[in-house]
């Protein structure tokens, strides 16, 4: 009797300790589950990001190196969880110095900043030039002056679209903006104000008017609207 007792209260130990282990391995197979599902949830905008700039024929992104470490990585990980499961819980395996969560990090890093990078200078080859002073002196203009506000809007509105695109859309919203606005640019004009004097102001907005451009009709309209002080003559 007493030895079937004894051998009862040794399994029921066992079956205790049994327990209170699954019950350790089950929090640590949860939060390392919590891991893994904040590192896709992070990556996935990234990823889309990256089909969005390669469908638009944006594929200057030298990732290739890194993802085939990172897949081997992951490849390994899961090798080892097939093996024996709890591998994946002590901090030696999964959460030191060259973890599973800082790898993903390193290549979200890298990959927004090359996305952000890239976004800036296409967003910038695209941009038609605004130069402010310009805009300040046609601003002075009363038939300039719808046109004049409209281009600044749009250009407040393009330089604050900094989020990354994550579709082909939120490109073709940008576009549309850029191209609203160079055809803002180019339809500056006005019965008030003579071709002469439309073409000089154009081009001093840009790469900058020669003399020749200063006509005496350039030059008395510019002073009969107080602009000739508004206007700076240099070398190039």
């Amino acid at each position: 009797m007493i030895l079937q007792k004894s051998t009862q209260l040794i399994k029921l130990s066992q079956y205790k300790s049994n327990l209170q282990k699954d019950a350790k391995n089950l929090q640590g197979f949860q939060s390392r589950q919590q891991q893994i599902e904040q590192a896709v949830a992070e990556t996935i905008p990234l990823v889309q990001s990256l089909r969005a700039f390669r469908q638009k024929g944006i594929t200057n992104f030298h990732l290739t190196q890194k993802a085939e470490i990172l897949l081997t990585f992951i490849a390994n990980v899961e090798a080892e969880f097939k093996k024996n499961p709890e591998w994946i819980i002590p901090n030696e395996n999964f959460n030191n110095k060259k973890n599973f969560t800082s790898r993903i990090e390193q290549l979200q890093n890298s990959l927004r900043e090359q996305l952000n990078q890239s976004w800036w200078l296409y967003r910038s080859q695209k941009m038609p030039s605004t130069n402010n002073e310009i805009l300040n002196v046609l601003d002075k203009v009363s038939a300039f002056k719808p046109t004049v506000q409209r281009i600044r809007s749009l250009d407040w509105h393009i330089q604050e679209s900094n989020s990354i695109p994550e579709s082909s859309e939120d490109f073709e919203r940008v576009d549309r903006l850029i191209e609203e606005l160079k055809q803002c640019w180019d339809g500056l004009n006005s019965d008030e104000v003579p071709e002469a004097v439309l073409c000089f102001l154009k081009e001093a907005a840009n790469e900058g008017a020669t003399l020749g451009l200063l006509t005496p009709e350039v030059k008395d309209w510019l002073a009969k609207h107080d602009l000739i002080d508004s206007l700076r003559i240099r070398l190039t």
